[in-house]
């Protein structure tokens, strides 16, 4: 069983990741964090923090059933 995330986290993150692919590291949870606020109007420190969560989580190569898998160029 994984985290439940809340419908709201998984949108945006995957509308940064659609648009900003090449902004975010994949396994760098700081570098996205500082990313996403940036890039986004959300005041909360939690919802940015969980929202570069998950976006370091879909970028992770662990995942590698994942669409978001950025491999190295």
């Amino acid at each position: 069983m994984g985290n439940i995330r809340q419908i709201n986290i998984k949108n945006i993150a995957n509308a940064l990741i659609d648009v900003y692919s090449k902004e975010f590291i994949p396994g760098d949870f700081n570098h996205n964090k500082k990313k996403v606020g940036e890039l986004t109007d959300v005041k909360s420190k939690l919802l940015q923090n969980r929202i570069a969560g998950y976006v370091t989580r879909l970028l992770s190569p662990r995942k590698r059933k994942s669409k978001y898998v950025i491999e190295n160029e």
